[in-house]
């Protein structure tokens, strides 16, 4: 029996050990390359689809800002994402960048390689945790 904890104590221990043997990555890490992708889905359809209207409205400022945490929202995750890039001054704070992130959906090439350089941020990042 304490060769079994033992073993499972290893394990738990550095869940990256277990990803590299088997060849696997964390689930976070497809979620997020999930959430890119239906993203860029969703900019490349037209303007007028409740979701591109969301994300248009999203930004537009109206009465002041309420006290208290801040909203884990779509957005705040998506410029979040962003700014774990380096050297790239991508963000998404208002319809400005919105037409940008726009812009690159529509050059599939250019979202994949966006999308390729989140994911890569986003792996460096848990691996030094």
């Amino acid at each position: 029996m304490e060769r079994v904890k033992s073993f499972f104590l290893r394990l738990c221990r550095c869940p990256c050990s277990l990803y590299n043997k088997y060849n696997e990555r964390p689930l976070s890490i497809f979620i997020l390359e999930s959430r890119w992708r239906l993203f860029g889905h969703i900019l490349r359809r037209d303007s007028q689809i409740p979701a591109n209207q969301a994300m248009s409205g999203y930004f537009v400022t109206e009465g002041s800002k309420f006290k208290g945490r801040p909203l884990t929202t779509l957005p705040v995750v998506l410029n979040r994402d962003l700014s774990r890039i380096i050297n790239s001054n991508l963000q998404l704070k208002s319809n400005q960048d919105l037409e940008r992130l726009r812009s690159i959906a529509q050059q599939r090439d250019q979202w994949t390689k966006l999308t390729a350089r989140i994911r890569e941020a986003a792996e460096a990042s848990q691996s030094e945790h």
